[in-house]
């Protein structure tokens, strides 16, 4: 089956909030089926101008979960299996780290890692709504695109400062002999303490949890480069500094809520994406 989205860039100064617009339209014969997008602790606003699009997070698939008009999902820390029906008719902003702050001004760290958030609520406004109707109104897929982009470059705030170590540390979470947390606190002059609340304020998340879901994403794309060849799992457990099998069969319910057999032999290949890699880290 071909895929139903496309990525959609966006310019300068835009694009250090925005990570891309990710569209789907699916015309009237199209065959329904089910997506799933690989965790990637981004933040994403959903618009929706098809019928309701039923979701899960990993395995949790008995929560009656649907996407209306308009939703915000994030940080994505689960897998994301979403349905797809016949004329399907969905925009998606995918943020950059510290994107969805500097659109939302509000603090990260209260973010629920499976939740579906409608946007008026969090910000106690009914600004989506409308702008979701001013979408909804328009004709083609080109003109929602120059709204949106138009909407983000009135609306977004200037960095905070306080982002700016997060962000120029970020390589160090790359290297596995240094500790980044300490590296950015000496960088910055600042302890490592407040480095670590910063993260969670800004970006949603601990340094903790994006070392580890660093590591798995190269697990998931270590796996997925084999095409269907044999796993070595016990040189993936070497490879990338897991203690032992069990170790790693922990992330895989974590993250994927399957084991890692079942994903190879039940996922993988069935239309499994990651999301497309961006200025920073995912």
């Amino acid at each position: 089956m071909e895929p139903a989205g496309i990525h959609i860039d966006v310019d300068a100064p835009l694009n250090e909030v925005i990570k891309y617009l990710y569209c789907i339209q699916t015309p009237v014969d199209f065959e329904t089926t089910y997506q799933h997008l690989s965790p990637n602790l981004e933040m994403m606003l959903i618009f929706n101008f098809g019928k309701p699009v039923g979701f899960s997070f990993a395995d949790n698939t008995s929560a009656d979960l649907k996407i209306n008009k308009v939703a915000v999902i994030g940080p994505l820390r689960k897998m994301l299996t979403y349905e797809l029906q016949p004329e399907t008719n969905l925009i998606v902003v995918v943020f950059n780290p510290q994107g969805f702050y500097r659109l939302m001004q509000l603090p990260m760290d209260g973010m629920g890692e499976s939740d579906l958030i409608d946007p008026d609520e969090l910000l106690q406004i009914t600004g989506f709504l409308a702008l979701w109707k001013q979408l909804d109104s328009l004709p083609s897929l080109e003109d929602k695109i120059v709204l949106l982009k138009e909407y983000g470059l009135n609306f977004i705030q200037d960095a905070d400062h306080a982002t700016s170590p997060l962000l120029k540390g970020i390589d160090y979470f790359e290297n596995p002999m240094i500790q980044p947390v300490r590296a950015i606190a000496m960088d910055s002059d600042l302890s490592e303490r407040t480095i670590q609340l910063r993260f969670k304020k800004y970006l949603g998340y601990s340094p903790k949890e994006l070392l580890r879901f660093l590591r798995f994403k190269k697990i998931i794309s270590s796996i997925l480069k084999l095409e269907n060849q044999e796993v070595d799992w016990h040189g993936l457990v070497e490879e990338f500094g897991y203690h032992d099998q069990s170790h790693l069969i922990k992330d895989f319910h974590h993250y994927l809520g399957t084991t890692p057999h079942k994903f190879v032999r039940e996922i993988v290949g069935k239309e499994f994406c990651m999301s497309r890699e961006g200025k920073f880290y995912s």
